[in-house]
């Protein structure tokens, strides 16, 4: 996002959300986006950008959100101020098709950068903060890396970060100093760090095994395995009023298209779904601590819950009824680690009584 200056705050975070919704990455994976753009030459109106929550907490006000889009100097998105108003993403900046040849260009512009608190470090905190101080990023990604007890995908505390082009990459990464709360960050290229890692990894699988585990990216991970673990609090919603043919993928899409979560099978919001097809209950468990209650937050404004033509009920987890299900299911976790590592080491030294392939030997 790049801006003119005279910028508010609000303005600022306006801009930031909408050119996320159009940008490369997310309209690249946003079917609904995609799909609503084909109806009328790529305009959106306001009354169904409006229903994105993140952008509807920030302001509902039509005239505010397009004042706000004429004060960026990105080109990426057109005005259209008739009636209560509508945009789009420009016609000359066509979402481009995600080849080798585009990764590539998309790589030159990305950096590197680590230093970030892995436990206190959220996505909203990062794309407020570099709004304002690195206006011409356009896409951030957090790095994780998945528990081995839960398969929960866990902040490494280091993050890509996408430029609007080579240039203003260049200057983040060899800038004298960049700093994240008072923290010196470690900046690098994409690509030269993804060099190191593949370099790295060649001498690892090159060296004899010695039995020893080997340590893992970024020196945290070894650390966070041998620890006790336990599940997160305040991240367990109910819903409740299911049943027919309602499945978890339709819960999934729900929570996405009407309050925006994220349901990426490996780098979403979602940690597991309790249910099966038919039941009048689902338990929906976040990755992250509190998720459950800042989400209720947003279900207690709707003006209603509705799985495909379902009108459901939602709760947050508390109390006695939280500990049991987190107890449940962190103990299932468990049970499948160790059965997971039964498996892997049976496989590896081919079974009881067999030799290569696992085959018993026959008793007379």
């Amino acid at each position: 996002m790049a801006v003119i200056e005279e910028v508010s705050p609000l303005e600022r975070k306006i801009i930031r959300q909408i050119e996320y919704y159009f940008g490369d990455f997310n309209l690249y994976k946003d079917k609904f986006l995609k799909e609503t753009m084909k109806e009328d030459d790529g305009w959106i109106s306001m009354e169904i950008l409006l229903k994105f929550k993140r952008l509807a907490d920030l302001t509902t006000d039509p005239t505010v959100i397009l004042k706000a889009l004429e004060k960026s100097d990105s080109g990426l998105m057109e005005v259209d101020k008739e009636g209560d108003g509508k945009v789009r993403r420009s016609p000359s900046q066509p979402l481009p098709e995600m080849n080798d040849e585009s990764k590539k260009v998309i790589e030159a512009k990305t950096a590197y950068a680590k230093g970030f608190d892995p436990k206190g470090t959220t996505m909203n905190e990062l794309l407020e903060y570099y709004a304002e101080h690195e206006p011409t990023v356009v896409n951030i990604q957090m790095r994780n890396y998945a528990c081995k007890i839960d398969k929960v995908k866990k902040f490494k505390g280091s993050i890509f970060m996408t430029f609007r082009n080579e240039e203003e990459c260049k200057k983040f990464v060899e800038a004298e100093s960049k700093k994240y709360k008072d923290v010196e960050l470690v900046r690098k290229f994409q690509k030269d760090y993804l060099a190191e890692k593949a370099k790295e990894y060649e001498e690892k699988k090159n060296k004899k095994k010695g039995g020893k585990k080997q340590e893992k990216e970024d020196g945290n991970d070894n650390k966070e395995e041998e620890a006790q673990y336990s599940l997160p609090k305040g991240a367990v919603i109910k819903l409740t009023g299911l049943g027919g043919e309602i499945t978890r993928e339709d819960i999934k899409d729900m929570l996405k298209a009407d309050f925006e979560v994220d349901i990426d099978k490996d780098s979403g919001d979602i940690a597991f779904i309790t249910y099966q097809k038919g039941e009048e209950e689902a338990k929906v468990r976040f990755k992250a601590e509190n998720y459950g209650v800042e989400l209720m937050k947003k279900l207690e404004k709707a003006e209603k819950i509705q799985v495909k033509e379902t009108e459901v009920k939602a709760s947050l987890l508390e109390g006695e009824e939280e500990t049991t299900y987190l107890a449940e299911a962190l103990k299932e976790l468990k049970e499948r680690m160790h059965r997971n590592k039964n498996k892997n080491h049976k496989r590896k030294h081919g079974g009881r009584g067999g030799g290569p392939g696992g085959k018993r030997s026959k008793r007379n």
